[in-house]
């Protein structure tokens, strides 16, 4: 179990664009049905009279909905959005709902929002509950009124700070650096002293190091180092 580790999926932040301005609607973005919780995201964009645009494979047909007003007033389903307009979508929303059902393992949607200045909005456990953080990133939520209040206050998010969370710490150069650290403690197993390996060269240990917004080091500080 020494050797167990958990290391994010890594991001090309240049893949996404940054906007501080927002227009005046929320993205669902995912697969529409199952447990990802679409249903839950036009409830809650119909409790506060906004709008919401799906963009995913499936069919919102037959999705339970507050009222009996047809889908169509409060929500636009664009289905599957290709890499342009999934880039456009995600950087001009004011918030991504991501109120999944089940226990996301990671969640890349997240980050992929967060990278383009996007707050989110998602349960709280899972993936969630490690990487949007609270107050900052956008809310976690256990109740649909929670829910209703967090989309109501979402202007509360600074758009900088998820971009600045997201990019120092789910970057190519940043999870590089969790490799680096991994491969060459296994390696020392097979080829050097094993556990108790002495690294005569190790300057830090920041390899599970966490740069939160306005504590972020510089790009030099993240890069993974050659240590093989």
């Amino acid at each position: 179990m020494w050797y167990d580790a958990v290391i994010p999926i890594f991001f090309d932040v240049s893949d996404f664009d940054y906007s501080s301005d927002k227009d005046d609607y929320f993205l669902f973005l995912g697969r529409v049905g199952g447990a990802k919780g679409v249903n839950i995201a036009m409830q809650i964009v119909e409790a506060v009279g906004g709008r919401l645009i799906v963009a995913g494979p499936g069919s919102l047909e037959g999705l339970g909905t507050l009222t009996d007003r047809p889908i169509s007033e409060y929500v636009d389903h664009v289905g599957v959005a290709d890499i342009e307009t999934r880039k456009n979508l995600m950087k001009n929303a004011k918030a991504v709902l991501v109120p999944s059902l089940f226990v996301e393992p990671f969640c890349q949607v997240q980050v992929e929002a967060m990278l383009s200045g996007t707050p989110i909005i998602t349960t709280d456990w899972g993936a969630f509950a490690e990487y949007n953080l609270h107050g900052v990133t956008g809310y976690r939520c256990r109740t649909f009124e929670q829910f209703v209040w967090a989309a109501k206050n979402i202007g509360n998010i600074k758009p900088a700070s998820c971009r600045e969370w997201a990019a120092t710490n789910f970057s190519m150069e940043r999870i590089g650096e969790m490799y680096d650290e991994y491969f060459y403690s296994a390696s020392n197993v097979f080829w050097r002293g094993g556990w108790y390996q002495e690294n005569s060269w190790r300057a830090d240990l920041n390899w599970l190091t966490k740069y939160y917004p306005g504590n972020a080091p510089p790009a030099s500080a993240i890069a993974g180092a050659d240590k093989f």
